[in-house]
């Protein structure tokens, strides 16, 4: 839309006078339009020696304007055209090392009418460009003056885009005046628009980013102001186009003379329009946006009317910035009665996760949000509409990688692939990190929406031909999908302010019970180490005295009393109860310290049968039975792991079963899992000990009531969780015992509601 320009990088083309290639629709992001080697016929411009004085190139229409050909001119002194009251003033205002932004203005008296100079300096040149000019328009300062009133009064951004494109159209006739903001990805929008009611509108328009060139871009932050006066006048060349001193090409930048790149003159001519003027909005050095300038015929905007824009540009750059910010604000004073109590709660809160996820808080409402995931202390917490559990822990594995303490994006999958396949509930992320790093947070999500986006013509895959700019300037409605609804900068900022309360109020606990719970760790690993080489240096002695005690048994049971029989029964029974203990706890610490399993396709239907077999002695002498109730599938899980736990299932139901003890096998399918129950007959369990025969040790009644060792159980639910399965109990006095192992089978399973936490 607006006029490009350059900044001379070293990537860019050479110029086509010095042999470059033409500039084409490929290659025209790299053309020097900072060097053109020409101007807009409507003024004449000289370059001089800036130490000297002496003119060095003049360009080709200098007579019309001046009364002397170029070759007249070249190698005079400024003295020449400039009077001694005209020259010192101009000299003071550029001394050497000036930048080529700053200009010096004037208006000089000739007989042959009124003359305006812009001068700059650049490369050792002082620049000047000269414009025929009248007498200046009476209203002109009013009507600036109240231009710049009107933009202070403005209430809001919106109110203030559309006052600046309304007085901009007033003060230079335009018959069509944008304000183009640019996006992220350097495409444009006009935001605000002034125009004549026959012409299209573009208000709400998209323009892609191919449409004004990166080196136009940064042009555009140190020379505010652009004009092309008649896309159908042909260049004037210097005089010559090279200068004679440096053989180099004069930098021409901040000329507001400067010929304008054949590729844009093509780009207006085809977009309908013969002139057109921009005025940069900078905003913290930033490039902001354009107000954009098109007129049907030529216009040849006036040099004091082009100050006025240029003054109206720089109060426009500022108040931008205050009404971002007084719209920012705004929106975030309707946030406050929301963030206090977030405030208040995270204050007092005890268990950051609960506190922060209770329904009261509505932490998904604070920034519009589909759904959130709170994490705190190794667990997490879904609310709302999320991804599946295994997409939320990817999810926080990706942030646990960020760098930064805050993440914020509309399309999660263009920043992270893998997100795409959960794009419905989580194509907006804005997470927070509280305290160090990403072990605890607060992430919200957005879901993909439908959008539907006006652009100008074309979208920026289909903004180029093959043969020059784009033909069509129709409105071209493109239908968007796979983002979410953008955070407004209040969200933004709200989140970078719960961020630091959270910090602040959560961070230094969370600090602390981390350091506990490492310390807490290291003792615990010291105490498996420690068991477990206990553990194992028992069971050879324990071993031994069982040999030696039915040794004895053997030799001498019948040399000794009734009494001393019933000893050795008494020892041997309870060095089998030890070495059980000994083999059983060094199998517990074993697998605390054991990698996580390797699940492998395990049958039951031959497994169970198996670990009866080796269990035929204790069922035998107990008169009892095992049956299966229906077939029994075949489960992932480690073999060998599985194989302890039925045995040791097994062998509980045996023990506690009662009299003729009457076992039974039986598996059934629910979602996501496979179910495993070993049923017996006992007496049964009352529910308040459910859970105490989980225990390490945890054994009910004496202990000749109970011959268990309290450590079997204990075993059995520690192979299921390192599974991510369950072992449950389901009894009652009278009515014996079932024990139910949920073991997860993700084969097309689904996978079932809630979270870790």
């Amino acid at each position: 839309m607006p006029t490009a320009g350059g900044t001379g990088s070293g990537d860019l083309l050479p110029p086509t006078y010095l042999g470059g290639p033409t500039i084409t629709a490929d290659n025209c992001e790299r053309e020097p339009i900072q060097i053109p080697g020409s101007i807009q016929p409507h003024g004449a411009l000289l370059t001089a020696d800036a130490e000297t004085g002496v003119l060095v190139q003049v360009s080709a229409n200098a007579e019309a304007l001046l009364g002397h050909p170029p070759e007249a001119l070249r190698g005079q002194d400024l003295g020449t055209l400039l009077s001694a009251a005209e020259l010192a003033p101009l000299r003071s205002a550029l001394p050497a090392g000036l930048p080529d932004h700053l200009q010096y203005r004037a208006v000089l008296e000739r007989p042959a009418g009124r003359l305006a100079l812009t001068a700059h300096r650049a490369a050792g040149l002082l620049i000047l460009e000269l414009e025929a000019t009248g007498s200046a328009d009476p209203s002109g300062p009013q009507a600036l003056r109240n231009a710049l009133f009107a933009l202070e009064g403005a209430p809001s951004l919106a109110a203030l885009t559309q006052t600046a494109a309304d007085a901009v159209r007033y003060l230079t006739g335009f018959d069509r005046v944008m304000i183009y903001r640019f996006a992220e990805d350097a495409s444009g929008e006009v935001i605000a628009e002034a125009r004549r009611d026959d012409l299209h509108a573009f208000l709400g328009h998209r323009f892609p980013e191919s449409d004004i060139p990166a080196q136009a871009r940064a042009l555009y932050v140190r020379h505010l102001l652009r004009l092309t006066a008649d896309v159908d006048a042909a260049p004037v060349p210097l005089d010559p186009v090279l200068n004679p001193r440096t053989g180099q090409p004069t930098p021409l930048g901040g000329a507001v003379l400067r010929a304008t790149s054949p590729m844009h003159l093509q780009y207006l001519r085809n977009m309908g329009v013969r002139s057109s003027l921009s005025v940069s909005i900078v905003v913290a050095g930033r490039l902001w946006g354009l107000i954009a300038c098109h007129h049907l015929g030529a216009h040849v905007v006036p040099p004091e009317i082009r100050t006025a824009l240029e003054y109206l540009g720089r109060v426009l750059n500022l108040q931008v910035q205050q009404k971002e910010r007084a719209d920012t604000d705004a929106f975030r004073q309707g946030l406050q009665a929301r963030r206090l109590r977030l405030a208040e709660a995270a204050a007092h809160s005890v268990s950051p996760l609960a506190t922060l996820s209770a329904p009261a808080l509505d932490l998904t409402g604070l920034m519009r949000a589909g759904g959130a995931v709170v994490f705190f202390e190794g667990q997490w917490r879904a609310l709302g509409v999320t991804p599946a559990p295994d997409q939320i822990e990817a999810l926080l594995a990706w942030l646990r990688r960020q760098a930064d303490p805050l993440v914020a994006t509309d399309a999660l999958s263009e920043t992270w692939p893998e997100a795409a396949a959960f794009a419905e509930q989580a194509s907006g992320l804005l997470a927070i990190s509280v305290g160090r790093g990403w072990a605890e947070g607060v992430a919200w999500l957005r879901p993909a929406i439908t959008a539907r986006v006006a652009w100008g013509g074309a979208t920026p895959e289909h903004a180029k031909g093959d043969l020059g700019p784009r033909q069509s300037f129709d409105t071209y409605i493109q239908t968007v999908r796979g983002r979410a609804e953008p955070w407004h900068p209040g969200e933004r900022e709200e989140a970078q302010e719960v961020q630091r309360l959270l910090t602040g109020a959560l961070g230094e606990r969370l600090t602390v019970v981390r350091d506990l719970n490492a310390a807490l760790e290291r003792a615990n690993a010291e105490w498996r180490r420690y068991a477990f080489v206990i553990a194992h240096h028992m069971q050879e002695p324990v071993r031994l005295i069982t040999q030696f005690a039915e040794l004895f048994q053997l030799r001498y049971q019948h040399q000794v009393d009734p009494g001393a029989g019933q000893m050795f029964r008494f020892m041997l029974d309870e060095t089998a109860r030890l070495r059980s203990l000994t083999h059983d706890l060094h199998s517990y610490t074993a697998l605390l310290s054991a990698p996580p399993p390797v699940p492998r396709p395990v049958d039951l239907a031959r497994l169970v049968p198996e670990v009866a077999r080796e269990l035929d002695g204790p069922l035998q002498a107990a008169g009892g039975a095992l049956h299966l109730d229906g077939p029994l599938p075949t489960v992932q899980a480690d073999p060998g792991e599985l194989r302890d736990l039925l045995r040791h299932l097994l062998a509980n139901a045996l023990t506690f079963g009662g009299p003729a003890p009457q076992v039974t096998v039986a598996a059934e399918r629910r979602p996501g899992a496979w179910a495993l129950t070993v049923r017996d007959q006992g007496p049964g369990i009352a529910p308040d000990y459910h859970e105490q025969v989980f225990s390490l040790f945890g054994r009910l009644g004496r202990r000749e009531d109970s011959p268990g060792n309290g450590i079997g159980l204990a075993l059995c639910r520690k192979i299921a969780e390192r599974h991510g399965g369950t072992l449950t109990l389901v009894s009652a006095p009278g009515q014996g015992a079932a024990l139910t192992l949920l073991l997860p089978d993700p084969r097309g399973a689904s996978v079932a509601e809630g979270s870790p936490a």
